[in-house]
């Protein structure tokens, strides 16, 4: 069941259920509220009827509601369960409004205040029903025993029980309402949470499986070479030492590929940024490429129209088209271009081969750009050469979309 709960400005909502809220501080409404209330039925009482018995009992009356509400009330408001404490904060406001109404009709609108104190205190909506009656009857009994006016207390007694008890049903609905969204978006949250964590341990893995792969297609293959060859050099040592000459430069060229292949490898992995924008990071990286194969690369046009994690992939290609240059093109020059939409990279080189779909550096390449949302063209250049075309949404299609 569900029960009434201070907000931070004072005003009532419900809680968990069967439970009362977790201990938090009691808004100063509570206070003013109950202060105010008491303080206005003193007055119009004193002012009504100064000298009478019934308006000290009444104004004893409201002293005890404050009382029981800072010696007793706030601590139960802030309990985080039902407890004696609660059971008698609620029976002591109880008493005393019934006192209260008794020595003065109009101290019945202390139960403006008591009403959602009880809301608040109670552990179950059936317990906040039961105490809200118990006040009704007990308010209209005093009334109507005091002046007689039996319909108007009754009246009184059961439209104010039946307004405190729609209310309290209406909030609390709202309440379970917004609790099951909260919790619906919660589960939202989480379970975004995971897909994201699974993405990411995927991408690993298949980056893991893809690094394992390009190291025995490629240096894996170069070192057995060369092991294979050193191996027949060291066989014909003894029979033929003149021969050595061609072993020695087959061992020589495998481990220049090798060499070559490592440095191709560790540079498409190479931790890259864009702090300083896409066009100055290629060109820092087009000059690191020339210093160390003598391929001569120029960086022109202008930055992309795209966010932050779409420069980061059109950098990574750059990377990847450089790779594939540094091992198969044999090209002299390099050319990359920057537009609005993307990134060409073109070069001089032997041109693509049938099989360059077989391998893993496009593949991996088109899955990047795929996962943002773009596409990749390869195709040979004129007359020679290879050109590698990488277009990205734009940022203000994105924004369009959204």
């Amino acid at each position: 069941m569900t029960q009434w709960a201070a907000s931070a400005d004072g005003r009532l909502t419900v809680g968990e259920d069967r439970a009362m809220p977790s201990a938090v501080r009691v808004p100063r409404g509570w206070d003013a509220a109950v202060i105010g209330t008491c303080l206005v039925v003193g007055v119009v009482g004193g002012i009504s009827n100064p000298a009478e018995p019934r308006t000290w009992g009444l104004i004893a009356a409201l002293a005890v509601v404050v009382v029981v509400h800072f010696a007793m009330g706030r601590t139960a408001l802030a309990a985080t369960k039902a407890s004696g404490l609660t059971r008698w904060t609620a029976a002591l406001l109880i008493a005393a409004s019934v006192s209260a109404a008794g020595c003065a009709p109009w101290a019945a609108s202390l139960q403006s205040v008591v009403y959602p104190l009880l809301w608040r205190l109670s552990s179950s909506t059936r317990t906040a029903i039961a105490r809200s009656a118990v006040l009704a009857v007990g308010v209209a009994t005093a009334w109507g025993a005091t002046t007689g006016a039996w319909p108007a207390a009754v009246l009184a007694g059961g439209s104010g029980l039946a307004f405190t008890i729609a209310l309290g049903l209406w909030i609390t609905g709202i309440h379970e309402y917004g609790l099951e969204r909260d919790r619906l978006l919660r589960e939202l949250h989480a379970a975004q949470a995971e897909v994201s964590a699974l993405e990411r341990q995927s991408g690993i893995t298949e980056e893991r499986a893809r690094v394992a792969r390009e190291i025995h297609d490629t240096i894996a293959q170069s070192l057995t070479g060369l092991v294979m060859t050193a191996q027949r050099a060291s066989a014909m040592v003894e029979r033929s030492p003149e021969s050595l000459g061609p072993a020695l430069a087959t061992i020589e060229n495998l481990a220049q590929e090798a060499l070559t292949e490592a440095r191709t490898l560790v540079a498409s992995y190479t931790p890259v940024t864009v702090a300083g924008g896409l066009p100055t990071t290629l060109a820092a990286l087009a000059e690191r490429f020339t210093d160390e194969t003598g391929v001569a690369v120029s960086v022109s046009g202008e930055a992309p129209d795209v966010d932050r994690e779409a420069e980061v992939v059109l950098l990574r290609c750059a990377q990847e088209a450089l790779a594939n240059v540094r091992k198969h093109a044999r090209a002299r020059t390099v050319q990359i271009v920057l537009d609005v939409a993307g990134v060409t990279v073109s070069d001089d080189g032997v041109g693509i081969g049938e099989d360059a779909g077989s391998g893993y550096g496009l593949a991996g390449m088109a899955e990047r750009v795929r996962l943002v949302g773009g596409s990749v063209d390869v195709e040979r250049g004129e007359p020679t050469g290879t050109r590698v075309r990488v277009v990205l949404p734009r940022r203000q299609d994105l924004e369009g979309v959204s």
